[in-house]
């Protein structure tokens, strides 16, 4: 799990006498006393009126003051952790306003966003802080607007995030980054009886219990799998699980900053996508930002296949081929979508075990993956003899045309008028003696393949639901000269 790093600059200083390693922490101030906290709209902020399952009385220490004491909770009912949809609902990163020259760090997701760009840094927290605010999201106590690490945490409705604004060297870019913890309160997941709460935050609340911490990291699995949440992976002494798209953290280890107790932490993290975990995976990683899940497994790779076939089929997705295609060493097993999404997993055998890696991509994002494959075709054929031949292409309503390769180019294009823009390429190069069916409906992008002799044209529309449109053409063989109609 990513931890914002304006949340370790300003929590963390409050946290140093637990001396637990591994703790999550948010920019937001520690919660409350109820009195203090009416005046507070989300009800995050009022976390410490939780207490562990079974508990009538907690100890609840106060982060800023380090001073401990009892009193009567009323517990704060566990909301369902929300789906992609319910989570892009509220919130979709993939289609956030961006500041003008911002350059984003990785592939866009609807949980995470991260980009830099050069402007001011207090002009960058006021235009993301704007953003929010026309969607619904409201700012909690803590913001940080002063010195080189700025950011602010937000609610909307259930659901939390945190904006992270930073600028280390005060020539360089500005560091913007999104993290959506999603929309369950940690402090009303299930911890082992008899564990007392020390902090909580909206993304990380912490118990301390006298019992073992193998016998507590059990404890914690047994209720979480009975609380509906599957595992979903580990790294060290922390544990991953999973329930519709949000991710729950929990570490367990031993706290010597807490006289040797053992200290249960409990972080979350919202996910862009649901995609299951195989029952029997060892070592099991997933990546947000690159939308992968890798894990070995003893079993073989027909086993794998099949679960995914029937996990994934009430989803709408289908596998394009009865087995694994063997690919050199590999099998690959591709799994599509009606709105051309599209899933794809490889397997092979390494030392005694099945090593799998699962990816999905959007439809926009096979769709750039099929322009580099032509891209590619198009920079081999530049090594054949001959002459390669002009071809016009016609770019009738395009914005402008980037075109850094003469064998291939591409055109920004109003949005709703990709397909007709790709179209009227295609039957041009059919009018000039190219070969090829014009292309077919399809929910986001066409292709179509043309050949003249030993020449080929590649052109692809795409009008992705999340992006700008575009139209791309690629040939293989020929030399592209755009030209207005």
């Amino acid at each position: 799990m990513r931890v914002p790093r304006l949340s370790l600059v300003v929590v963390c200083s409050l946290l140093s006498s637990f001396v637990i390693a591994g703790a999550s922490c948010s920019n937001a101030a520690p919660t409350t006393a109820p009195q203090q906290a009416e005046d507070q709209q989300s009800e995050v902020q009022r976390t410490e009126t939780v207490v562990a399952p079974e508990t009538e009385q907690v100890a609840v220490q106060d982060t800023a003051n380090d001073a401990t004491k009892s009193e009567e909770k009323t517990p704060v009912k566990a909301a369902t952790p929300a789906t992609p949809e319910e989570a892009a609902a509220a919130l979709d990163l993939q289609t956030f306003p961006l500041p003008t020259d911002a350059q984003t760090q990785g592939p866009r997701r609807m949980a995470a966003l991260s980009y830099t760009v050069k402007k001011p840094l207090k002009e960058v927290l006021d235009f993301n802080v704007q953003e929010l605010t026309k969607r619904g999201w409201k700012e909690v106590a803590g913001s940080r607007r002063e010195g080189p690490f700025a950011g602010a945490d937000f609610t909307h409705g259930d659901f939390h995030l945190n904006l992270s604004v930073m600028q280390p060297d005060p020539t360089g870019p500005v560091n913007v980054t999104f993290a959506r913890y999603g929309n369950v309160a940690l402090a009303a997941l299930p911890v082992p009886k008899g564990a007392k709460q020390v902090y909580a935050f909206p993304a990380t609340v912490m118990y301390t219990t006298e019992a073992p911490v193998k016998e507590t990291a059990e404890q914690c699995r047994d209720l979480l799998l009975k609380a509906g949440w599957t595992p979903y992976g580990s790294a060290g002494t922390s544990a991953y699980y999973r329930q519709n798209a949000v991710q729950a953290m929990v570490n367990v280890m031993s706290a010597p900053g807490q006289g040797g107790k053992t200290a249960i932490t409990y972080t979350s993290s919202l996910l862009s996508l649901a995609l299951p975990a195989f029952p029997e995976a060892i070592d099991f990683r997933y990546t947000d930002m690159t939308s992968e899940l890798s894990f070995d497994t003893n079993a073989k790779p027909q086993e794998v296949t099949d679960y995914y076939r029937k996990s994934l089929a009430p989803a709408g997705w289908k596998a394009t081929t009865d087995k694994p295609v063997a690919i050199d060493w590999k099998q690959l097993t591709i799994f599509r979508k009606p709105g051309q999404e599209m899933i794809t997993i490889t397997t092979h055998d390494f030392e005694g075990r099945t090593r799998v890696r699962i990816k999905h991509q959007t439809a926009a994002e096979v769709a750039e993956e099929e322009l580099l494959a032509y891209e590619e075709a198009g920079r081999k054929a530049t090594y054949r003899k001959g002459e390669k031949p002009e071809v016009t292409v016609l770019m009738s309503n395009s914005l402008g045309v980037q075109q850094e390769k003469p064998y291939s180019l591409r055109m920004q294009v109003k949005p709703g008028t990709a397909f007709a823009v790709g179209k009227a390429v295609v039957d041009a190069l059919l009018g000039d003696g190219w070969s090829g069916a014009p292309p077919e409906k399809a929910p986001v992008f066409t292709t179509c393949m043309l050949k003249k002799g030993e020449a080929q044209i590649w052109v692809i529309a795409t009008e992705p639901p999340k992006a700008a449109p575009w139209v791309s053409v690629t040939g293989a063989g020929v030399t592209l000269k755009p030209k207005d109609q």
